[in-house]
């Protein structure tokens, strides 16, 4: 949460510069006074007359006093993360599916077809890439994604090593269909004797 008050801190501070900027470019190319050519105007001998004092010029104005931002508390939970995770760190992704085809991410639970696009965006296409996330990784995703620990609870990196390893029969017991919904179309979990 705090990366994106920084962020948004960095744009207003780039707004408020690029808008000084442009009001000096402004000020300078359109608030001039034409000067009008000394051949188009008519020759004419004006009397010499004393100019006035010149007007005392008012003092600077004081610079304006920077109001700080309002701190605007979090609508949502605080999620604890767990002890092990310590810093976030993001995953590395790919530009792409290997081979142009990515796995079928929804096979995991908890994966449906929303997540799979936005775990797509993020450049993750294959089980693999799921399976060897580490923890400060699933730490940075799940704050990414704000799943409040769903990702250690539905178990993602086991479903997605069972998945990427072949382990088809290992992943059926456990997981049932996973996130897939079968013949009868519902979705079919593992064993219920798993803890979950």
């Amino acid at each position: 949460m705090s990366h994106l008050l920084i962020e948004l801190a960095l744009w207003m501070l780039m707004a408020y510069f690029l808008g000084c900027v442009f009001g000096w470019f402004v000020k300078n190319v359109f608030g001039k006074t034409p000067i009008v050519a000394a051949a188009a105007a008519p020759t004419v001998v004006a009397p010499i007359v004393a100019r006035p004092a010149p007007l005392p010029v008012a003092a600077p104005r004081p610079a304006p006093v920077p109001i700080p931002a309002p701190v605007m508390k979090a609508a949502e939970p605080t999620v604890i993360l767990p002890a092990s995770a310590g810093t976030m760190e993001r995953p590395k992704g790919l530009a792409g599916a290997r081979g142009g085809k990515a796995d079928d991410l929804q096979r995991i639970s908890g994966i449906g077809p929303k997540n799979e696009a936005i775990l797509h965006n993020l450049g993750f296409f294959h089980f693999d890439q799921i399976a060897a996330w580490t923890p400060k990784e699933v730490a940075w995703v799940d704050d990414h994604l704000r799943f409040g620990g769903r990702i250690q609870r539905e178990e993602w990196i086991k479903q997605a090593g069972l998945l990427a390893s072949g382990k088809e029969e290992e992943f059926m017991r456990e997981y049932g269909t996973g996130g897939l919904k079968g013949k009868d179309g519902q979705t079919h979990s593992g064993s219920q004797t798993r803890k979950r």
